[in-house]
């Protein structure tokens, strides 16, 4: 039995952990052992903060690992492979069949989207030699990269190549956060994948691992460049304009130029923003739902505001300080309470970016690099959108009021997608900033009053938020915050319906998947269900592989 032994401080990467950890375990000072580092992250709570890490620890002789066991010290227990499945589950048989030897005739699986939960969709069905085809509206990383610096420098917007819509999906332009409360069985597939096409290692320990805008561009080539070594069809500028649809069932696709691109499933997994593919599903017949979401503003403070209220001082050696803030208001005097609200997609060391695929439309998000070197610190504090609150019952009714807030954004802002922005302490006090301080925001703020931007119950819920928040960390609302506006597209304000085997039970064929279709909420969670659905065909083909093979009576 393993034991995990949690919290001892981290002596770094060449220091020996094995006397903190005998200390721990109450062993004396030769008794052998062997560990492995699980986990490691930075307690700020603590003064001074302190690097931390957790270790697995295999104890050579079962008498003292009963011993332990029987009056654990505080902080050791029995280790669980869920401790940490990034190391664990890629040794482990996964709870899947096999994949078929030969691939079934008329099963040629298609998937849309080249964003976390399609590419890892597509890598799956190719280690398992299915002759899958991979579709990208938009163009691949190294163009999407140029495309995306002419849309920031000069407010040239590509509509299909851009910060939404091209390889990797909308998290290629990201902190690339790849922390998940999820504990699915596949996580450590995914961590390892991504490692061997160049994430650095130390994503396997990290607690809070993100890979870095730059470093998702240079894992991006070589995850394409596998795919096609595995015989997975590879197409960008290749957009959906309708679904094939043959005795109830998707039987394949129609692409922009007219292409009729047959085969099943189709998995779909269009990434938060594709609205015509979503417009294009509902008048195939696949079943959605109203699905609540939520809107807000980037706050944007100078990195060592945070720092100096995290760590209680300058940072020094420890990583940019970061943070993870709710609030859930009471009512006062019999009103009904301001909504909940949330920080969301942190980036320290970060900068806030357009993100907005459409014309007259300002959506803002915020990205940073690997090393997280910038001056700034940046987080979407957003607040709850019930699907009352929509223009209408149809499940695109989310979207058009996505879609009102954005324009009313883009007007404010002035055009050329500058961004209409008000500092913190402006808008506590109700008024108009009269002047910006400088911001990361490289096409340009406008100083405006984000109540004509959005709409009343979010402005009380923001703050209520920042009021809450400022408790928190001093010097939030303070003088040097500025709230840049505004973040619509954190989810999708619809959910495809899908049944057990993931396919829509309204329209049979077809597979709604990831952010798009209202089932997960970053990197790795969709890509987690674009694998889910990937080897649900595995599974499928296996079985009509066997059946094939079955003696005839």
């Amino acid at each position: 039995m393993s034991l995990l032994v949690a919290n001892i401080p981290w002596p770094g990467p060449e220091g020996d952990p094995c006397p903190a950890i005998r200390a721990r375990l109450q062993l004396p000072a030769g008794a052998a052992l062997h560990f492995e580092l699980v986990k490691r992250s930075v307690d700020g709570r603590r003064r001074p903060p302190q690097w931390l890490a957790n270790y697995r620890v295999e104890l050579e002789a079962s008498a003292l690992e009963q011993q332990v066991l029987r009056a654990p010290p505080h902080g050791v227990r029995a280790y669980n492979h869920r401790d940490h499945q990034r190391f664990d589950r890629e040794d482990q048989p996964a709870d899947r069949g096999a994949a078929p030897a030969r691939w079934p005739a008329g099963l040629r699986p298609i998937v849309v989207g080249a964003g976390p939960a399609g590419l890892f969709a597509a890598l799956r069905l190719g280690e398992a030699g299915a002759p899958a085809v991979l579709l990208e509206r938009g163009g691949p990383v190294e163009e999407r990269h140029h495309a995306v610096r002419k849309f920031w420098r000069h407010a040239e917007l590509d509509l299909d190549t851009n910060v939404v819509f091209g390889e990797g999906g909308a998290g290629a332009f990201s902190d690339g956060k790849i922390y998940t409360r999820r504990r699915d069985g596949e996580l450590g597939w995914i961590f390892r994948r991504l490692v061997d096409f160049g994430a650095d290692p130390e994503i396997l320990e990290e607690g809070w691992a993100h890979l870095g805008t730059d470093r998702i561009r240079a894992i991006l080539p070589r995850l394409r460049a596998r795919l096609i070594e595995l015989g997975v069809e590879v197409r960008f500028h290749a957009a959906v304009a309708g679904l094939l649809v043959e005795g109830g069932r998707c039987v394949g696709l129609l692409l922009t130029g007219g292409e009729e691109l047959r085969g099943a499933p189709v998995i779909m997994a269009t990434g938060h923003s594709a609205r015509d593919v979503w417009a294009a599903m509902l008048a195939a017949g696949a079943a959605a739902e109203q699905r609540p979401i939520h809107i807000g503003a980037r706050v944007e403070h100078p990195q060592q505001i945070i720092d100096q209220a995290r760590y209680g001082t300058a940072r020094g050696e420890l990583p940019p300080a970061s943070y993870r803030l709710t609030s859930h208001p009471r009512a006062l005097r019999g009103e009904a309470p301001p909504r909940a609200a949330h920080t969301f997609c942190m980036c320290p060391g970060g900068t806030v970016v357009g993100a907005t695929n459409e014309p007259g439309r300002v959506v803002v998000n915020g990205m940073s690099y690997s090393k997280r070197q910038a001056w700034w610190a940046n987080s979407a504090v957003i607040v709850e959108v019930r699907p009352e609150d929509y223009p209408g019952p149809d499940p695109l009714a989310g979207a058009r009021y996505q879609d009102a807030i954005e324009q009313r954004a883009f007007a404010a802002g002035g055009g050329a997608f500058r961004a209409p922005a008000q500092r913190v302490v402006d808008l506590l006090a109700g008024k108009t900033s009269a002047e910006l301080p400088r911001t990361s925001y490289t096409l340009g703020v406008t100083p405006a009053d984000l109540r004509e931007v959005l709409p009343p119950p979010l402005i009380a819920g923001l703050l209520a938020a920042i009021r809450h928040f400022d408790r928190q960390i001093p010097g939030f609302a303070g003088e040097e915050g500025v709230l840049i506006a505004p973040e619509t597209r954190t989810t999708a304000p619809l959910r495809f319906a899908r049944g057990e085997d993931l396919e829509s039970p309204t329209l049979p064929g077809l597979m709604p998947v990831g952010e798009g279709a209202g089932y997960a909420g970053g990197i790795v969670s969709a890509a987690l269900d674009g694998d889910r659905a990937a080897r649900s065909i595995i599974e499928r083909a296996s079985a009509l592989a066997a059946r094939d093979r079955a003696p005839t009576a």
